[in-house]
């Protein structure tokens, strides 16, 4: 696949939101790349194009926990030929969409890791398209270069942490690696539920970033995910509300670092 191309004049100006976002999550099982996937639907309602990428790879792949697996589009494997100067609108029309939201996926098919280079050149190139980014981050992301760069550029990272002792445990550990890379700013999202006496406010204590948003409890969620339907984002459901409440903290987050 072909996207080379001449550079476009500069980058479109994105309004108050954020541009780049990481969500990583604190330890295994915290529903990081659901949770992802509803902020880009819900920052994609909001506020305007927005893009999904996949970096925890290689792995089952996005495309899978979203019910798109099927879904003709490129992927990462399709992309090694993707270097330096890329074009942005060739490359989010060839990816497959789940729902408005184009998706940069790995793919179960294929266990290779994309190359570093080719990572941050193919986000770099969505970004230019005025396309924001929600980066689906690996763990342990520190590991990677293509992640460490990113998530250093980023205008937000969201640390999602289950309520328990050993998600705060991997919480404290995650934001020492943040600040280490720079990252500007965390936003810390609870996870539902609690099995012990871990809650949002006592999190946010000992993180010493206040808790945004809070993920409940979604009885149904395991159910669509195995019949291939995706996780339920609407601003009735967990994800959704929690999503909501994301972008509005992201607002802020955009609008306070653009007044610095």
């Amino acid at each position: 696949m072909d996207l080379t191309t001449t550079p476009a004049d500069g980058v479109p100006p994105v309004p108050s939101a954020a541009r780049l976002v990481g969500v990583l999550g604190a330890c295994g099982g915290a529903g990081t790349s659901l949770l992802a996937a509803a902020l880009a639907r819900a920052l994609r309602r909001r506020v305007g194009a927005t893009a999904l990428v996949d970096l925890d790879v290689p792995g089952a792949g996005l495309d899978v926990h979203l019910g798109i697996d099927g879904v003709a589009g490129a992927r990462w494997s399709d992309l090694a030929g993707a270097r330096g100067t890329v074009d942005g609108d060739a490359l989010v029309a060839a990816l497959p969409r789940w729902g408005a939201v184009p998706v940069l996926s790995g793919g179960h098919r294929d266990a290779t890791a994309p190359d570093e280079a080719v990572v941050l050149d193919t986000t770099t190139a969505v970004l230019r398209t005025g396309h924001r980014v929600v980066l689906d981050l690996p763990r342990p992301w520190i590991c990677t270069a293509a992640a460490a760069t990113l998530v250093g550029a980023a205008d937000a990272v969201v640390l999602v942490t289950p309520l328990r002792t050993g998600g705060v445990a991997g919480a404290l550990a995650a934001l020492r690696q943040l600040d280490d890379v720079g990252a500007p700013h965390v936003l810390p999202v609870a996870c539902r539920p609690a099995h012990g006496r871990v809650d949002e406010r006592g999190l946010g204590e000992v993180l010493g970033h206040p808790v945004v948003a809070t993920v409940g409890w979604d009885p149904r969620l395991a159910g669509r995910l195995e019949r291939g339907h995706g996780p339920s984002t609407g601003r009735r459901a967990p994800l959704g509300r929690a999503a909501t409440r994301l972008v509005d903290a992201l607002t802020g987050t955009a609008a306070r670092r653009e007044a610095a």
